[in-house]
């Protein structure tokens, strides 16, 4: 008997594996409806390499589309899409999760490992609370915004076309996208219009910075608003998470508006021909939807090279755990800044906000950047040997990739095959984390480790 459940126990997949296979699962699931005829205006059956490009874009709310959304899938197909970024966004995980408490009430304890992992939640929270939560601020966010949207599209469109724009759009935005359904230039036809620009700023930001990060913002403004403490003592009493990710968010967002303004204000083939409000507002939209959003508002194949490179940087961060949002995370890499500069200052411990990071936090830092840049630096690699683009076309396609973001300097269409299947594997990489698919692959029974331990080694380095 004990033989037999300890078997049974080995087989039991790994809290990764389980969320890495719900991705795959859905993708495969969407790959099939797009597949579909009745999907597409011309009433054709989708290859099956587009479908799933298409399909693992959308789950994986990255955005890089081979065809046009609008032009290329009929109503069905657009609601195929919608799903699939909605439950990309959560995290099938999480959606089950709800389902299982809805009908059930309780988790067993390997669900709860596995939700704590999909959140990226370390200590002990009300799971229960902290999913409804999630549900029930997201389809907040989003009707607030779809509302919002519809005050302009509803005129245009229509009421029953203005709205499914206005939803679509408010997912898409939420769930960090980039998605669209108004045509060939995605918001680059909108990107005058105030309310448009900063619903979508709103939208993108909020799904970005994590549900963490939302519910300790809510209960401490609560807290502010009843005792009526200062904003000094509200700053304080927010979470050591919630204050890094705040920072580097608006520190990131600040400089990004900044730089593509001053790179971009002298282009004519993007801001010069603009207004100075609306210089400004599409270096604040472009700075925003960088972090991992996917829109454009300018032609991303006119801007400066140094405009390019720079965009390339900030897609990489991405957005902050726990959220919506690619990358390798705000937080990961202001820990390795500090890290830096702590070393550079000979200081033995990393300090940030009067708290210690711990070397074990390090190291894991350290472990998501150089797999994330390996990852990276290999999918370039490959796209160079099949696909027939200048190098900085390559590199911004494959970090928008692996970052979820969904930009590109126009090649998704022209991609081969193989060029495809890179793209695929780095969105759907971005997606579930690079940690969590090596963690997937990897059996329960190597978590001990019997090696031997050797004498240290001397290398001289540097």
């Amino acid at each position: 008997m004990i033989k037999r459940n300890h078997i049974k126990q080995g087989k039991r997949r790994t809290p990764a594996r389980k969320i890495a296979m719900s991705f795959f699962m859905v993708i495969v699931v969407g790959t099939l409806l797009l597949m579909l005829p009745a999907a597409h205006r011309n009433q054709q059956a989708y290859p099956f390499v587009d479908a799933l490009f298409t399909a693992t874009s959308a789950t994986c709310v990255t955005g890089l589309v081979i065809d046009v959304t609008l032009t290329e899938f009929t109503l069905f197909g657009q609601v195929v899409i919608m799903t699939l970024i909605q439950i990309g966004g959560l995290g099938l995980m999480t959606i089950v999760a709800v389902c299982i408490l809805f009908f059930k009430s309780k988790l067993t304890m390997h669900e709860k490992i596995t939700m704590k992992e999909m959140l990226n939640q370390d200590g002990a929270f009300n799971m229960k609370q902290f999913l409804m939560d999630i549900l029930k601020y997201t389809f907040l966010f989003e009707s607030i915004g779809a509302l919002l949207l519809a005050i302009r599209f509803l005129p245009k469109y229509g009421f029953a076309l203005g709205m499914f724009k206005s939803l679509f759009i408010a997912v898409s935005a939420f769930c960090n996208a980039g998605f669209d359904i108004l045509g060939n230039n995605s918001l680059m036809d909108v990107a005058h219009d105030p309310l448009i620009m900063l619903t979508i700023i709103c939208l993108i930001v909020l799904g970005g910075l994590g549900f963490a990060v939302w519910f300790d913002l809510r209960d401490k403004l609560k807290i502010m608003f009843k005792k009526h403490s200062s904003k000094r003592k509200f700053w304080k009493s927010l979470n050591f998470h919630t204050r890094i990710v705040l920072t580097v968010t608006a520190f990131l967002i600040f400089f990004g508006t900044l730089l593509i303004f001053l790179l971009e204000r002298n282009n004519p083939s993007t801001l010069q021909n603009k207004s100075l409000p609306q210089q400004l507002l599409v270096s604040l939209f472009e700075a925003v939807t960088l972090r991992t959003a996917g829109f454009a508002s300018v032609d991303y194949g006119a801007l400066t090279l140094a405009t390019k490179y720079m965009m390339v940087l900030i897609m990489f961060i991405g957005g902050s755990p726990g959220g919506t949002a690619g990358g390798i995370k705000t937080t990961t890499a202001v820990i390795l800044l500090m890290y830096i500069i702590s070393n550079v200052k000979g200081k033995a411990q990393t300090v940030m906000m009067k708290r210690t990071i711990s070397k074990e936090l390090i190291i894991r830092a350290m472990g998501i950047f150089f797999i994330n840049l390996l990852t990276l630096l290999l999918g370039i690699f490959l796209l160079c040997i099949f696909e027939v683009q200048d190098f900085i076309s390559i590199v911004f396609e494959a970090t928008s990739a692996l970052a979820t973001v969904g930009l590109t300097l126009g090649i998704t269409g022209a991609l081969t095959t193989v060029g495809k299947l890179v793209i695929i594997f780095l969105m759907f990489v971005g997606r579930i984390g690079i940690t969590t698919l090596f963690l997937s692959l990897i059996s329960q029974h190597s978590t001990v480790d019997h090696s031997a331990t050797y004498p240290n080694g001397s290398i001289i380095v540097g």
